[in-house]
């Protein structure tokens, strides 16, 4: 499903999950977009976890067992450029590839960017 959101706001969540074998915290960011969508007005809550060079870089830090405040000073950085790269008002395309949650009003929108999934379909 195809989605032309207007973009409303956005954020870069952390978030802690624990390692399946060693049961340590990790952290982990993905980016959340409240937007409307453009042709029916509806308003969502859309998650993003990739798209973003600034996304990747923080996963590949993690990958590398970097510390945490070095992952949150690289998630800070990708907060203020996020502003310019997805400013208010602006109109996207993305693929909504899963619903995420189990209650209507609290569901979410796992999406990537429409024009990724074109490339990838290519």
């Amino acid at each position: 499903m195809i989605l032309n959101a207007e973009i409303l706001g956005t954020e870069v969540s952390e978030s802690t999950f624990y390692d399946q074998v060693t049961g340590a915290p990790r952290l982990g960011f993905t980016v959340n977009v409240t937007a409307l969508d453009a042709d029916t007005n509806e308003k969502y809550e859309l998650q993003l976890s990739n798209g973003f060079a600034r996304l990747d870089e923080i996963k590949e830090l993690r990958r590398q067992g970097a510390a945490d405040d070095a992952l949150r000073q690289v998630a800070d950085v990708f907060r203020s450029e996020l502003i310019d790269q997805m400013p208010r008002m602006s109109r996207t395309a993305f693929e909504v590839l899963k619903f995420k949650g189990k209650s209507a009003s609290y569901i979410k929108l796992v999406c990537r960017f429409a024009q990724v999934a074109a490339s990838a379909a290519a």
